[in-house]
């Protein structure tokens, strides 16, 4: 299961490192036609804020991978081995829970904007908006993987 879920990761991260690559030339775009030659591009910016939609939600879910969040060690280093557990199953179920309700309501809100279109690139918000049930189900992965291997020290 660490092997799939290290994949995923990686896929995750790759994805990202292209997202914001794509974001950077679309603003590079903007600021050079604006600036330059006084002829702003209207699609550029609105690229470049929906990519930082997407760069935002699935960072968050590739940080989690990498326990980039902020956590709970300060505190655990003061309990015992079985509070320690305790605290960090407590602190996944919650988690996850959130994670859950980030699911269902993305989807349902995805789904209601699949017929509104965006203004300038003229594609369905519930593309843009897609990016949120995606993140949770990815979130949720890497907190089970992450709290998995905290509390048996396995992979």
């Amino acid at each position: 299961m660490g092997k799939i879920i290290s994949f995923i990761n990686s896929i995750t991260r790759y994805l990202v490192v292209a997202i914001m690559s794509l974001m950077i030339v679309a603003v590079f775009l903007q600021v050079l036609f604006r600036f330059f030659l006084d002829q702003p591009l209207a699609w550029t910016e609105e690229l470049a804020r929906y990519l930082l939609v997407w760069l935002t939600f699935l960072g968050s879910a590739y940080a989690m991978s990498i326990k980039a969040h902020i956590g709970t060690e300060y505190i655990q280093k003061f309990l015992s081995p079985l509070w320690n557990k305790i605290v960090l199953s407590v602190a996944a179920l919650l988690t996850i829970s959130f994670f859950v309700v980030m699911i269902q309501q993305g989807y349902l809100l995805s789904v209601r904007s699949m017929t509104q279109t965006s203004p300038s690139l003229l594609i369905p918000m519930g593309y843009i908006y897609m990016v949120i049930p995606i993140s949770g189900i990815l979130l949720i992965l890497n907190v089970i993987h992450i709290t998995w291997k905290d509390i048996t020290g396995k992979e």
